[in-house]
């Protein structure tokens, strides 16, 4: 027995941490922004849980206690699991947008005939809950990933829903810049109530997943709750216009650059080139739009990049453009033809946009990298987007 018990003699605790007297004991550090915004998220996921959960338990203490369940109890029951199951769908896609790896598959899509669509299929559970809805939507065409924008207008209607029996919705093209406008306004029937104090913010699960499908679309978002009413306003950088036959995609690079460039920033560039200056001009434009740039020294690199992690525009140079770096271009825009490309040329004075839908690819020369690259990258990328 004494060998048995040998080696689990237990060490003593570890002595505590005495501060003398008159001494201080050091402050922890602050919580940093980001800590702060992801306590504020985990409180309103568990407190939109918290409700429903509540509402479970009391449904099942009623049964135990009595071994019967209404129809009403069960349809109360579905909806509490159907909340709950809404709430894991809402902070799980959180989760993926937080991250910031979400591939895009950028189209050209109606949003008029998306907000027409998602109002449609609410119309009943609106009409049961007595809520009004009055719709102005003009015809509206952007570039975004289907899959964002269906997830971005549905969360919209459903926030919006929460804070009035009014629902007004239009959807319009602002003068200038031209950009398509969601516009959702919800209020009291009668115009004199107001909102709870509590429920003025409404900073729910719904708000959280809209400003972070918005920070991944480039979509600008904007509310104001005040005078009794809740006013959603999501705006459309990337809105499809058409002049004169010819259809073009809205990007302002005038004026405010950092206003302009808001839906391209954070958008991938691969770099192919040993170049120093190539690499520190496309570093300059990239800057000034927003973008981030990663650099390759050959095709083959870029090939394994690729595989790995999928840019939206590549800039190759010239003396490096070989078979292999067609052939991984080829692939792109087989799987996306507006897949865009830019080529820095050997000659002087050079500057040849590709067209939309063609294999032709954009040619800025080295002498013209200062003046010509930043627009030059703005326009490949409104074709790629």
């Amino acid at each position: 027995m004494q060998r048995m018990f040998k080696n689990s003699v237990m060490q003593p605790p570890p002595a505590p941490t005495l501060v003398a007297a008159g001494q201080q004991a050091a402050p922890e550090a602050p919580p940093t922004a980001a800590e702060r915004a992801d306590y504020t998220l985990a409180g309103v996921i568990g407190a939109q849980l918290s409700s429903h959960v509540s509402l479970m338990q009391q449904i099942i203490q009623e049964f135990n206690a009595t071994r019967k369940i209404s129809r009403s109890q069960m349809q109360t029951l579905y909806g509490a699991i159907e909340s709950t199951a809404a709430v894991s769908r809402q902070a799980q896609q959180i989760a993926r947008l937080g991250e910031g790896r979400i591939r895009q598959s950028h189209e050209r899509l109606k949003l008029h005939d998306i907000v027409n669509l998602a109002l449609d299929e609410r119309a009943l559970h609106l009409q049961q809950a007595g809520t009004e809805v009055y719709r102005n939507v003009k015809p509206v065409e952007i570039i975004v990933d289907p899959g964002l924008l269906s997830t971005l207008v549905d969360t919209a209607l459903d926030w919006a829903a929460e804070f009035g029996q009014r629902l007004t919705v239009s959807l319009t093209i602002k003068n200038w810049p031209e950009y398509g406008v969601l516009q959702i306004k919800a209020s009291q029937s009668i115009s004199e109530s107001e909102f709870e104090p509590e429920t003025v913010r409404g900073d729910n699960l719904q708000w959280h997943l809209l400003t972070q499908l918005a920070k991944a679309m480039g979509v600008t978002l904007e509310r104001d709750m005040s005078g009794g009413q809740a006013r959603l306003i999501c705006e459309f950088a990337r809105t499809v216009k058409q002049m004169e036959g010819l259809t073009t995609v809205e990007l302002d690079t005038g004026g405010d650059s950092s206003y302009a460039t808001k839906p391209l920033a954070g958008h991938r560039i691969l770099l192919v080139t040993t170049d120093a200056m190539i690499r520190a001009e496309v570093k300059n434009s990239c800057d000034l739009l927003g973008l981030r740039a990663d650099t390759v020294p050959n095709s083959e690199r870029a090939v394994r990049y690729v595989e790995t992690d999928m840019p939206h525009l590549i800039i190759i140079d010239e003396r490096l453009r070989d078979d292999t770096f067609d052939n991984l271009i080829d692939d792109m825009r087989r799987l996306d033809p507006n897949f865009g490309c830019l080529e820095v040329a050997e000659g002087n004075n050079t500057f040849e946009m590709s067209s939309w839908m063609s294999d032709s690819i954009t040619r800025v020369s080295r002498d013209v990298l200062r003046d010509q690259l930043t627009s030059a990258l703005t326009l490949e990328l409104a074709k790629a987007l």
